[in-house]
Protein backbone atom coordinates (compact mmCIF):
# COMPACT_ATOMS: atom_id res chain seq x y z
CA UNK A 1 0.00 0.00 0.00
CA UNK A 2 2.62 2.42 0.99
CA UNK A 3 4.63 1.67 -2.54
CA UNK A 4 1.38 2.69 -4.19
CA UNK A 5 0.83 5.52 -1.88
CA UNK A 6 4.60 6.69 -3.08
CA UNK A 7 4.14 5.83 -7.02
CA UNK A 8 0.99 8.21 -6.79
CA UNK A 9 2.49 10.75 -5.07
CA UNK A 10 6.04 10.95 -7.70
CA UNK A 11 3.26 10.43 -10.31
CA UNK A 12 1.52 13.82 -9.48
CA UNK A 13 4.77 15.47 -8.51
CA UNK A 14 6.28 15.00 -11.78
CA UNK A 15 2.80 15.65 -13.56
CA UNK A 16 3.40 19.13 -11.90
CA UNK A 17 6.31 19.67 -12.61
CA UNK A 18 5.70 19.68 -16.11
CA UNK A 19 2.51 21.25 -16.12
CA UNK A 20 2.19 24.79 -17.84
CA UNK A 21 -0.64 27.12 -19.04
CA UNK A 22 -0.05 29.12 -22.36
CA UNK A 23 -2.03 31.67 -24.56
CA UNK A 24 -1.87 32.29 -28.38
CA UNK A 25 -3.72 34.41 -30.84
CA UNK A 26 -3.22 33.51 -34.77
CA UNK A 27 -4.02 34.38 -37.98
CA UNK A 28 -4.91 32.67 -41.31
CA UNK A 29 -6.13 31.97 -44.72
CA UNK A 30 -8.74 28.62 -45.28
CA UNK A 31 -9.63 27.60 -48.74
CA UNK A 32 -12.82 25.68 -49.32
CA UNK A 33 -12.67 21.55 -48.94
CA UNK A 34 -15.55 19.06 -50.37
CA UNK A 35 -16.96 22.01 -52.19
CA UNK A 36 -20.63 21.88 -52.41
CA UNK A 37 -23.25 23.38 -55.61
CA UNK A 38 -23.24 26.95 -54.12
CA UNK A 39 -25.26 28.08 -57.69
CA UNK A 40 -25.42 28.26 -61.37
CA UNK A 41 -24.97 31.01 -63.78
CA UNK A 42 -25.91 32.08 -67.25
CA UNK A 43 -23.56 33.30 -69.77
CA UNK A 44 -24.29 37.03 -71.20
CA UNK A 45 -26.39 35.22 -74.15
CA UNK A 46 -27.96 32.89 -71.67
CA UNK A 47 -26.72 29.65 -73.86
CA UNK A 48 -24.35 28.53 -71.32
CA UNK A 49 -24.44 27.34 -67.73
CA UNK A 50 -22.21 27.01 -65.64
CA UNK A 51 -21.74 25.27 -61.91
CA UNK A 52 -20.05 27.15 -58.63
CA UNK A 53 -19.07 24.88 -56.22
CA UNK A 54 -17.73 26.61 -52.83
CA UNK A 55 -17.91 26.51 -49.17
CA UNK A 56 -18.66 29.64 -46.78
CA UNK A 57 -15.87 28.07 -44.43
CA UNK A 58 -13.36 29.78 -47.30
CA UNK A 59 -11.83 33.55 -45.95
CA UNK A 60 -10.21 34.85 -43.55
CA UNK A 61 -9.46 33.84 -39.94
CA UNK A 62 -8.41 34.86 -36.43
CA UNK A 63 -8.42 32.78 -32.99
CA UNK A 64 -7.27 33.31 -29.48
CA UNK A 65 -6.46 30.44 -27.22
CA UNK A 66 -5.81 29.28 -24.01
CA UNK A 67 -4.28 26.04 -23.03
CA UNK A 68 -2.64 23.88 -20.17
CA UNK A 69 -0.16 20.89 -20.78
CA UNK A 70 -0.42 18.30 -17.70
CA UNK A 71 2.81 16.96 -18.75
CA UNK A 72 5.20 17.15 -21.88
CA UNK A 73 3.47 15.30 -24.11
CA UNK A 74 -0.55 15.73 -23.82
CA UNK A 75 -2.50 18.53 -23.09
CA UNK A 76 -6.02 20.61 -23.78
CA UNK A 77 -6.56 23.78 -25.12
CA UNK A 78 -10.12 25.81 -25.85
CA UNK A 79 -10.18 28.37 -28.94
CA UNK A 80 -12.36 31.13 -29.87
CA UNK A 81 -12.28 32.16 -33.51
CA UNK A 82 -13.68 34.31 -36.18
CA UNK A 83 -14.39 33.63 -40.04
CA UNK A 84 -14.40 36.77 -42.26
CA UNK A 85 -15.23 34.35 -45.09
CA UNK A 86 -14.97 35.06 -49.04
CA UNK A 87 -17.93 35.41 -51.51
CA UNK A 88 -19.16 32.94 -53.05
CA UNK A 89 -21.79 33.04 -56.27
CA UNK A 90 -25.21 31.87 -55.49
CA UNK A 91 -26.46 32.91 -58.77
CA UNK A 92 -29.66 30.74 -59.52
CA UNK A 93 -32.25 30.34 -62.79
CA UNK A 94 -35.70 28.55 -63.29
CA UNK A 95 -37.14 27.61 -66.76
CA UNK A 96 -40.55 27.42 -68.41
CA UNK A 97 -42.25 24.47 -70.06
CA UNK A 98 -40.78 26.14 -73.22
CA UNK A 99 -37.16 26.10 -72.50
CA UNK A 100 -36.98 29.91 -71.95
CA UNK A 101 -35.79 31.80 -68.47
CA UNK A 102 -38.66 31.76 -66.24
CA UNK A 103 -37.17 33.41 -63.30
CA UNK A 104 -32.98 34.39 -62.63
CA UNK A 105 -31.20 35.34 -59.17
CA UNK A 106 -27.78 36.93 -59.48
CA UNK A 107 -26.55 36.91 -56.15
CA UNK A 108 -22.86 36.52 -53.34
CA UNK A 109 -23.03 35.68 -50.27
CA UNK A 110 -20.85 34.93 -47.54
CA UNK A 111 -20.09 33.76 -43.78
CA UNK A 112 -19.68 35.91 -40.73
CA UNK A 113 -19.12 33.67 -38.12
CA UNK A 114 -17.70 33.42 -34.12
CA UNK A 115 -16.77 29.56 -33.52
CA UNK A 116 -15.69 27.50 -30.30
CA UNK A 117 -13.32 25.12 -30.33
CA UNK A 118 -11.80 22.10 -27.50
CA UNK A 119 -9.00 19.86 -28.88
CA UNK A 120 -6.62 17.59 -27.31
CA UNK A 121 -2.66 18.48 -28.21
CA UNK A 122 -0.05 16.10 -28.14
CA UNK A 123 3.74 16.61 -28.46
CA UNK A 124 5.42 14.54 -30.87
CA UNK A 125 8.66 16.50 -29.93
CA UNK A 126 9.66 19.93 -28.73
CA UNK A 127 8.71 21.33 -32.37
CA UNK A 128 5.65 19.51 -33.84
CA UNK A 129 2.50 19.18 -32.35
CA UNK A 130 -0.76 17.62 -33.30
CA UNK A 131 -4.27 18.80 -32.31
CA UNK A 132 -7.83 17.05 -32.87
CA UNK A 133 -10.95 18.68 -31.54
CA UNK A 134 -14.54 19.78 -31.65
CA UNK A 135 -16.03 22.51 -32.91
CA UNK A 136 -18.94 24.48 -32.44
CA UNK A 137 -20.53 28.08 -33.95
CA UNK A 138 -21.32 30.73 -31.25
CA UNK A 139 -22.38 33.53 -33.10
CA UNK A 140 -22.96 34.61 -37.00
CA UNK A 141 -24.68 35.02 -39.60
CA UNK A 142 -24.31 34.28 -44.13
CA UNK A 143 -25.29 37.14 -45.70
CA UNK A 144 -26.71 37.03 -49.12
CA UNK A 145 -27.12 40.17 -51.24
CA UNK A 146 -29.01 39.21 -54.61
CA UNK A 147 -31.34 40.85 -57.07
CA UNK A 148 -34.02 38.44 -58.90
CA UNK A 149 -35.73 39.04 -62.46
CA UNK A 150 -39.11 37.69 -63.48
CA UNK A 151 -39.73 38.27 -67.39
CA UNK A 152 -43.47 39.14 -68.20
CA UNK A 153 -44.85 40.30 -71.43
CA UNK A 154 -44.67 43.95 -70.47
CA UNK A 155 -41.07 43.87 -69.22
CA UNK A 156 -39.16 42.15 -66.05
CA UNK A 157 -40.26 42.31 -62.64
CA UNK A 158 -37.37 43.15 -60.41
CA UNK A 159 -36.48 41.88 -56.91
CA UNK A 160 -33.53 43.75 -55.10
CA UNK A 161 -32.43 42.40 -51.45
CA UNK A 162 -29.85 41.30 -48.82
CA UNK A 163 -30.67 38.71 -46.32
CA UNK A 164 -29.29 36.95 -43.25
CA UNK A 165 -28.97 33.76 -42.52
CA UNK A 166 -28.67 31.99 -39.11
CA UNK A 167 -28.23 28.45 -38.51
CA UNK A 168 -28.70 25.78 -35.84
CA UNK A 169 -25.94 24.92 -33.33
CA UNK A 170 -23.85 22.44 -35.48
CA UNK A 171 -21.05 20.07 -34.59
CA UNK A 172 -17.98 19.42 -36.33
CA UNK A 173 -14.53 18.13 -35.37
CA UNK A 174 -10.93 19.95 -36.28
CA UNK A 175 -7.49 18.32 -36.86
CA UNK A 176 -4.28 20.20 -37.06
CA UNK A 177 -0.63 19.91 -37.52
CA UNK A 178 1.58 22.29 -36.50
CA UNK A 179 5.82 23.41 -35.84
CA UNK A 180 7.08 26.27 -32.94
CA UNK A 181 10.10 28.36 -33.43
CA UNK A 182 11.41 28.75 -30.01
CA UNK A 183 11.93 32.91 -29.56
CA UNK A 184 13.20 32.43 -26.04
CA UNK A 185 11.53 30.21 -22.80
CA UNK A 186 8.23 31.84 -23.05
CA UNK A 187 8.00 32.74 -26.84
CA UNK A 188 7.39 30.92 -29.67
CA UNK A 189 6.19 31.27 -33.54
CA UNK A 190 4.11 29.12 -35.17
CA UNK A 191 2.71 27.66 -38.40
CA UNK A 192 -0.06 25.38 -38.87
CA UNK A 193 -2.34 23.22 -41.03
CA UNK A 194 -5.59 22.96 -40.31
CA UNK A 195 -8.99 21.06 -40.91
CA UNK A 196 -12.09 22.07 -40.07
CA UNK A 197 -15.19 20.30 -40.69
CA UNK A 198 -18.42 21.44 -40.27
CA UNK A 199 -21.86 21.76 -42.02
CA UNK A 200 -24.21 23.98 -40.95
CA UNK A 201 -28.32 23.46 -40.98
CA UNK A 202 -30.38 26.51 -42.02
CA UNK A 203 -32.97 27.58 -38.87
CA UNK A 204 -34.11 31.05 -39.86
CA UNK A 205 -33.26 34.05 -42.01
CA UNK A 206 -34.46 37.67 -42.50
CA UNK A 207 -34.72 40.07 -44.89
CA UNK A 208 -32.55 42.86 -43.74
CA UNK A 209 -33.50 45.34 -47.69
CA UNK A 210 -36.28 44.38 -50.00
CA UNK A 211 -37.28 45.94 -52.95
CA UNK A 212 -39.87 44.70 -56.20
CA UNK A 213 -39.97 46.93 -58.81
CA UNK A 214 -42.63 46.05 -61.68
CA UNK A 215 -43.56 47.43 -65.18
CA UNK A 216 -46.73 49.02 -66.50
CA UNK A 217 -49.53 47.55 -68.14
CA UNK A 218 -50.01 48.92 -71.88
CA UNK A 219 -53.32 49.65 -72.43
CA UNK A 220 -55.56 47.25 -74.22
CA UNK A 221 -52.46 44.84 -73.86
CA UNK A 222 -54.88 42.40 -71.61
CA UNK A 223 -58.25 42.77 -74.08
CA UNK A 224 -59.80 44.05 -71.67
CA UNK A 225 -59.91 48.19 -72.28
CA UNK A 226 -58.51 49.01 -69.17
CA UNK A 227 -56.41 52.28 -69.42
CA UNK A 228 -52.83 52.35 -69.04
CA UNK A 229 -53.67 54.94 -66.33
CA UNK A 230 -54.90 52.33 -64.06
CA UNK A 231 -52.01 50.16 -63.93
CA UNK A 232 -49.17 51.93 -63.67
CA UNK A 233 -45.40 50.87 -62.94
CA UNK A 234 -44.89 51.05 -59.07
CA UNK A 235 -42.59 49.54 -56.55
CA UNK A 236 -42.91 47.32 -53.37
CA UNK A 237 -40.63 48.05 -50.06
CA UNK A 238 -39.73 45.92 -46.98
CA UNK A 239 -41.73 46.82 -44.28
CA UNK A 240 -45.25 47.57 -46.35
CA UNK A 241 -48.56 45.78 -46.56
CA UNK A 242 -48.74 43.21 -49.14
CA UNK A 243 -49.63 44.74 -52.79
CA UNK A 244 -52.16 42.63 -55.07
CA UNK A 245 -51.58 43.64 -58.68
CA UNK A 246 -54.16 42.78 -61.15
CA UNK A 247 -51.61 41.27 -63.35
CA UNK A 248 -48.81 40.45 -61.58
CA UNK A 249 -50.79 38.61 -58.29
CA UNK A 250 -49.63 39.83 -54.44
CA UNK A 251 -46.33 41.24 -53.90
CA UNK A 252 -44.69 41.01 -50.63
CA UNK A 253 -42.47 39.05 -49.06
CA UNK A 254 -42.15 37.99 -45.18
CA UNK A 255 -39.62 39.74 -43.57
CA UNK A 256 -38.52 36.45 -41.44
CA UNK A 257 -38.70 32.95 -42.58
CA UNK A 258 -38.08 29.79 -40.50
CA UNK A 259 -36.77 26.43 -41.57
CA UNK A 260 -38.24 23.28 -40.85
CA UNK A 261 -37.81 19.54 -42.08
CA UNK A 262 -41.65 19.16 -42.71
CA UNK A 263 -43.58 20.96 -45.02
CA UNK A 264 -47.41 20.73 -46.55
CA UNK A 265 -46.80 20.49 -49.92
CA UNK A 266 -48.67 22.83 -51.28
CA UNK A 267 -47.14 24.99 -48.42
CA UNK A 268 -49.87 27.24 -47.05
CA UNK A 269 -47.32 29.24 -45.15
CA UNK A 270 -44.78 31.60 -46.80
CA UNK A 271 -42.33 32.67 -43.38
CA UNK A 272 -41.73 29.26 -43.74
CA UNK A 273 -39.73 26.76 -46.21
CA UNK A 274 -37.54 23.49 -46.23
CA UNK A 275 -34.07 23.82 -44.16
CA UNK A 276 -30.63 22.95 -45.99
CA UNK A 277 -27.29 22.61 -45.20
CA UNK A 278 -24.81 24.83 -46.01
CA UNK A 279 -21.06 23.71 -45.76
CA UNK A 280 -18.20 25.49 -43.68
CA UNK A 281 -15.46 22.63 -43.92
CA UNK A 282 -12.44 23.96 -44.91
CA UNK A 283 -8.62 23.53 -45.20
CA UNK A 284 -6.58 26.16 -43.73
CA UNK A 285 -2.86 27.41 -42.45
CA UNK A 286 -2.53 29.73 -39.70
CA UNK A 287 0.23 31.90 -38.55
CA UNK A 288 1.03 32.66 -34.64
CA UNK A 289 2.51 33.54 -31.09
CA UNK A 290 2.58 31.21 -27.98
CA UNK A 291 2.93 32.97 -24.51
CA UNK A 292 4.10 30.03 -22.26
CA UNK A 293 3.87 31.16 -17.89
CA UNK A 294 6.88 30.27 -16.49
CA UNK A 295 6.77 27.11 -14.22
CA UNK A 296 6.86 28.62 -10.41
Amino acid sequence: MKKHLLLLVALIVATSASAQFYVSASGGLSMGSAGILMGTSLNDTQTEAKNHYGSYGEGLNAQLRGGYFFNNMFGIELGLGYLHGSDQTIDSYKVNDAGAIAEYTEGIAHGRAYGLNLALVYKFNEKTYGKIGAITKVGGKTEAIFTKTTPTPFGPIIADGATDYHGRVPLGFTATIGHNFKLNDNLKLFAELEYLGINVTRDNSEFTELSINYPAVPENSLGTGVPAATIPAGSWNLGQAPLSHPVFGTLYAPSEITYVDTLANPNPDPSKALSSVVPYSSFGINFGITYTFSKK
